[in-house]
């Protein structure tokens, strides 16, 4: 899921002037909404409470890229305040799964994560994350992601930004999950949607794309996985999938990537200079390296194949079920010759068709 990319900056809100942020599409008389009616509408959202530090960024005017509009404040007050954020976008559709649906628990193993349509056909995503995702026993982030069919979009989110001593133990936010969706789903926002500027065409789909959806990629992992190995916790998105299997000795997080790319690429060409060459024009590189954003004592190991027509399928096999999580074994569960085994079955090619 997308996270607030407010560390591009955002200007000093004064909120002398302020429009007052009645819930209607005409909320505002222009087609300008300035930075300090976005911190205003930000707190019109809000429950009653102190609210202090607010910052704002405006919609970018005309046909110049910009900062995306976007607002911050402390609210609360003392070592239970909060810092709450909201950002807004508007996306080419279809909008990728790794900006409007759940965080992927390959990435993201501690994320507590619901989505569900509503009725006018918007997705709301609400997580609850640790703050740092190294660190699970620390404090918490609450998100609301609201993706509308056009490709715009919502995202708010509170932590913990104490300004005095931290409380002892994780203390709840004194924001709700509920009320940070509450944020999100406020009618407030929609005249600054209403403001932004269209995205440019998404344009054909070229170099790696996939035609393979994640629950298509762990279908074919899951057959053909080792007999009497079983797959959980399923999960990914376009090109790409992953299931953690357990073979007794602890789990292991199995991921698969699957690209089309043009038969004579030279980016292949030069990725693959100094690959094996098998009887059949394949091209497989093998390698065993720790994972980036790997934990604690973790290893990979894969195999990358590229076939003559352009399919590159890429296996991995890790020794713990999750990015981040330290090893939970000294091994991964598939060697890497059942990790080439898997990666030259044909059936890649029939389900990537």
């Amino acid at each position: 899921m997308a996270a607030l990319l407010l560390s591009a900056g955002l200007s000093v809100g004064v909120l002398t002037g302020c429009s007052s942020g009645q819930e209607t599409d005409q909320a505002y008389g222009s087609t300008r909404v300035t930075a300090q009616q976005m911190v205003h509408l930000l707190e019109t959202s809000l429950p009653e409470g102190k609210v202090a530090e607010r910052r704002g960024n405006g919609v970018p005017q005309g046909d110049k890229p910009g900062r995306p509009p976007a607002a911050e404040l402390l609210f609360g007050d003392g070592a239970r305040a909060v810092k709450v954020s909201v950002q807004l976008a508007w996306y080419p559709v279809p909008v990728p799964a790794q900006l409007s649906e759940c965080p992927d628990t390959a990435y993201h193993p501690y994320s507590r994560c619901t989505q569900r349509v509503l009725p006018d056909g918007a997705r709301l995503v609400l997580d609850t994350s640790p703050q740092a995702e190294d660190k699970p026993a620390g404090g918490e982030r609450h998100t609301a992601l609201l993706t509308y069919k056009d490709g715009k979009q919502v995202s708010v989110s509170a932590v913990g930004a104490p300004t005095g001593p931290a409380p002892a133990g994780r203390a709840p936010l004194v924001l709700s999950l509920g009320q940070v969706s509450a944020v999100a789903t406020s009618k407030v926002w929609r005249p600054a949607l209403s403001a932004m500027p269209a995205p440019p065409s998404q344009g054909p789909q070229t170099d790696s794309a996939s035609r393979m959806t994640g629950p298509e990629i762990t279908r074919v992992i899951e057959q053909l996985l080792p007999k009497g190995l079983h797959a959980d916790q399923e999960g990914g998105s376009t090109g790409f999938g992953h299931v953690v299997v357990d073979d007794g000795r602890g789990k292991s997080l199995i991921t698969v990537n699957v690209q089309r790319w043009a038969a004579d690429d030279p980016r292949m060409e030069r990725l693959f200079h100094d690959a094996d060459l098998l009887p059949d024009g394949t091209r497989v590189s093998i390698s065993e390296e720790k994972p980036l954003r790997g934990g604690k004592g973790t290893v990979q190991w894969s195999v990358d194949a590229l076939r003559t027509d352009g399919l590159r399928v890429v296996v991995s096999s890790t020794n713990a079920p999750a990015y981040l999580l330290p090893a939970g074994r000294d091994e991964p569960a598939l060697d890497t010759r059942m990790l080439q085994r898997i990666a030259l079955d044909p059936a890649w090619q029939q389900a990537s068709h």
